[in-house]
């Protein structure tokens, strides 16, 4: 809003011999008179200078009859004769660049009219643009002494070329504001920012205002502050009279983290001893965190083994890390990472990596599950405990074992371990002498591979005979159903009939049948077997065994059962009475194809169960024969015979209700309940 300045009442009178009165002049008939007013946008310093001056307007010029430079000169009215006049006010000095002097300059045309008075105001609008800078608290409580904002005419605030082509300027180091009369044809005003922050170091921000405007005020605000981009904010605003400008123009230092006598871009080798960091910050600090390993520490809520928080004040923390954080470590490199946060929204992350000594994690590269052997590895560097280094491990919850370890590259002890399994939770540790150095670490092997449909829980019938594997999937599990069915019934079925605890609803029930009618038909056991099965006129052709890849070393197979031995009461083909035998077997091998059982040339091709071990390409067997019936379910576990270190690629399972079933011999009372088949490694 504008303000009245003053009012001037001017009133000059011709020379006349007619003394003047103060309140109304007296006018000759060819004359008006002139009462003037001047309305100013601010208020001009009381001892800078004004000049009001009148000037008599023709049609090719301006001629001046009346100048004033002071307020007491000027009289209440002006007599002038009836004519056509310009009026000019001035206040305040001209100057290109001041904090103290500001200009204003208005003009106004009007007529004199004879005998009467003519009231004329002047509006004097401000000349000068006026710059304020407005340093927020936050500027001085961040920054060091000595900063300092310069506000410069044009497009550039160098102070090179300001010294050099004496470019009209001014200079900040305290709130205040300062006018600027804008030479002719520059329509920009440029600011430059420096300072120094304690941490952040050298800060130099500037901007350009453009369009500036005679009379406007643009305010510059340094404010240290947070916003959407982080950085200092700067914002620069034009008054009312003039349409608002901004300028946002922003830096923010974050918080910091200072190593206490080290360099955080270093590896540090822990062998003992504390380390401490310190963490400043421009706000209150509201979030203080360390991540390693997967495990978070918030540092500013409860208190953590081995790590000492001390406050300074809300803005300085400082944090020691000593041995007993170090010992929750294993051995090997550690990326810590500080996470930080203040009030105001800054935020920074900082990594220092350590190297502690202790057991390292084990690899799956580091154990052979076929082997059941482990390397482990530890890192030790404090050559005075390398020499009493042992490495131990166990089964979770069972005994400790201790191998010694050996140098076997810098920083680097190795020990190697056995009896180390698929499918077993194992703890492992380093010992300098007595006393565990780092974290002891957990492990869990994974299962070995398993064989497909174990659990009996997938079959199929998509004629007469039932198939232990689902419609769509491939085989893996045969039964000679496909030649029993031509000319009987099923010899294994899946039954409901499960044992307590089991996770599946479905058994496999072997049961030996005779097949066809009289002289037409023959003996067949029931059975369940890994291969193939077909048919060559009323003999099956058996191929045993299928490709495997094992992913750990087996030691025995597991397999639910109930099962019932008949009395022998048929035997066309081998020597045997009295009781039937049950039975199952399991072959490792290392074949380049299954192996056949031909029953139409049963002497030759045989599968001699008793001597497994002398069959060619056996690396591992085992054999259950039982002629005790079992009305209840029951677990049996086969140990595996291991006759060679070759590793296999083939697996062979066989169940039989009846043992001598190739040579078509057993009892048709004869029947297994088989369930839940695995390998136990």
């Amino acid at each position: 809003m504008r303000k009245i300045f003053s009012i001037f009442c001017l009133a000059l009178l011709a020379i006349s011999c007619h003394k003047e009165s103060l309140d109304e002049p007296i006018l000759p008939a060819d004359r008006g008179a002139l009462k003037m007013s001047v309305a100013l946008a601010g208020t001009p310093a009381a001892d800078q200078p004004l000049t009001v001056k009148i000037y008599r307007v023709t049609d090719t010029e301006r001629q001046l009859i009346r100048r004033y430079t002071s307020l007491a000169d000027i009289p209440g009215y002006l007599a002038l004769l009836a004519d056509n006049y310009c009026v000019t006010v001035e206040a305040g000095e001209k100057r290109p660049a001041s904090k103290s002097s500001k200009s204003f300059r208005g003009e106004k045309e009007f007529a004199v009219t004879a005998g009467q008075v003519t009231a004329v105001t002047v509006n004097c609008p401000l000349l000068s643009t006026i710059v304020a800078v407005d340093y927020d608290a936050t500027i001085a409580e961040k920054l060091e002494s000595g900063y300092s904002a310069t506000v410069a005419v044009g497009e550039s605030c160098d102070k090179e070329t300001i010294a050099a082509e004496g470019t009209p300027h001014l200079t900040f180091d305290a709130s205040g504001e300062g006018y600027f009369v804008m030479p002719e044809g520059e329509t920009s005003l440029a600011w430059r920012f420096e300072g120094t922050h304690p941490v952040e170091g050298a800060i130099n921000k500037s901007g350009v205002i453009a369009d500036v405007k005679p009379g406007a005020r643009y305010t510059v605000k340094f404010k240290y502050s947070k916003d959407a981009d982080g950085m200092l904010s700067i914002t620069a605003t034009v008054d009312e009279s003039v349409e608002e400008f901004y300028d946002h123009i922003s830096f923010s230092p974050d918080p910091t983290i200072l190593g206490d006598g080290f360099d955080l871009s270093e590896e540090y080798r822990y062998a003992g001893g504390q380390r401490r960091y310190v963490i400043s910050a421009q706000a209150t600090i509201s979030e203080l965190k360390i991540s390693v390993d997967g495990q978070t520490y918030d540092l500013l809520s409860g208190s953590h083994a081995g790590i000492a928080v001390t406050l300074t004040d809300d803005k300085n923390i400082s944090v020691a890390l000593s041995d007993e954080f170090f010992a929750a470590l294993c051995g090997g490199s550690h990326t810590l990472t500080f996470g930080i946060k203040d009030a105001d929204g800054g935020k920074a992350e900082q990594e220092v990596v350590y190297v502690t000594q202790g057991i390292n994690p084990l690899l799956p590269a580091n154990y052979d599950l076929w082997d059941c052997t482990a390397t482990f590895s530890a890192t030790v560097f404090d050559s005075a405990s390398a020499a009493s280094c042992t490495i131990a491990y166990r089964e979770q919850g069972g005994e400790w074992k201790s191998v010694e370890a050996v140098r076997t590259a810098a920083d680097t002890y190795t020990a190697t371990g056995g009896d180390f399994f698929a499918g077993k939770q194992y703890e492992y540790r380093l010992l300098i002498g007595q006393t565990q150095t780092g974290a002891a670490l957990q492990l869990a092997t994974p299962d070995g591979a398993q064989i497909p449909n174990g659990g009996m829980e997938s079959w199929s019938k998509p004629g007469k005979a039932y198939f232990p594997y689902a419609d769509g999937e491939a085989a893996f599990w045969k039964t000679g159903n496909e030649g029993s069915t031509t000319v009987g019934d099923n010899l294994t079925t899946p039954e409901t009939d499960v044992h307590a605890g089991s996770e599946g609803t479905t058994s496999a029930k072997l049961q030996s049948l005779f097949a066809g009618i009289g002289s037409l038909g023959k003996f067949a056991a029931g059975n369940l077997f890994i291969g193939e099965f077909s048919m060559s006129g009323m003999n099956g052709m058996v191929d045993f065994g299928r490709p495997f890849t094992y992913t750990a070393k087996p030691r025995a197979l597991s397999f639910w059962l109930k099962n019932n031995p008949g009395q022998i009461n048929y035997n066309s083909g081998k020597p045997a009475s009295g009781t039937d035998i049950n039975q199952a077997v399991i072959i490792l091998a290392n074949w380049t194809k299954p192996r056949r059982v031909d029953t139409s040339d049963i002497e030759n091709t045989f599968l001699d169960v008793e001597n497994l071990d002398k069959e060619p390409g056996v690396v591992a067997y085992g054999v259950f024969r039982t002629q005790e019936a079992a009305t209840e379910w029951y677990e049996r576990t086969i140990e595996l015979t291991y006759v060679s270190d070759e590793r296999p690629n083939y697996i062979m399972i066989s169940f039989a209700a009846s043992a001598y079933g190739d040579y078509f011999c057993g009892s048709t009372d004869s029947y297994m309940y088989v369930d839940d088949i695995k390998l136990i490694y």
